[in-house]
């Protein structure tokens, strides 16, 4: 049977977003191409319809993972003013439920371990991604009037997914959230914003 376009197109998607998701959720190296199409009732044969090998789909679910930041970064400034939006962005980074549902989260603190022993063309992806997520954080610290912003974006995309990485690895859950909210609580004086 012979699929149009458009139905090519919605199902190379659908295996995009689920392999992004199973790559954050257990690491670039633990996903199987046959058990990733059955999970999407897809034939292993048929995933080289889509892809020429794992590795175009694993830089292609990278780049998706940043697009998908990058969306859930605009709806946080979207119709509010910056300072307002950058604080329900660091709230929202630096929560339990980001914490916990690591399948859908940041990809750098998903990948930042793994992304250097993966191929160029990943990590390229992954490159490309960090650098769009640090020009919009940029932007809204320069609008903030923030002195150096691109240095400024650098080193509170690091904080954060420095402490999600490690709030991630503690098994005690009261000491993992200490790290959160310490995290934020610290940024959000760093950059002049209200505090919790």
């Amino acid at each position: 049977m012979r699929y149009d376009t458009e139905h090519k197109q919605r199902t190379h998607e659908r295996v995009v977003h689920k392999a992004a998701n199973a790559i954050r959720q257990h690491g670039p190296d633990k996903i199987g191409i046959a058990g990733l199409m059955s999970k999407l009732g897809l034939t292993h044969g048929g995933f080289y319809a889509h892809f020429n090998s794992k590795d175009d789909l694993v830089a292609e679910a990278i780049a998706h993972m940043f697009e998908d930041r990058l969306e859930a970064f605009r709806k946080c400034m979207a119709g509010v003013e910056p300072a307002e939006g950058l604080a329900s962005y660091i709230d929202i980074y630096l929560s339990t439920r980001h914490r916990d549902r690591r399948d859908q989260g940041c990809p750098v603190a998903s990948l930042a371990s793994d992304i250097a022993r993966m191929p160029l063309v990943a990590r390229t992806r992954f490159e490309l991604g960090m650098q769009r997520l640090t020009d919009a954080l940029a932007d809204i610290l320069e609008a903030l009037g923030k002195p150096q912003s691109k240095k400024l974006s650098a080193s509170i995309i690091a904080e954060m997914v420095g402490a999600m990485a490690i709030a991630r690895s503690i098994p005690n859950a009261e000491r993992s959230e200490w790290i959160l909210d310490a995290a934020r609580a610290s940024i959000k004086e760093r950059i002049g914003l209200a505090a919790d």
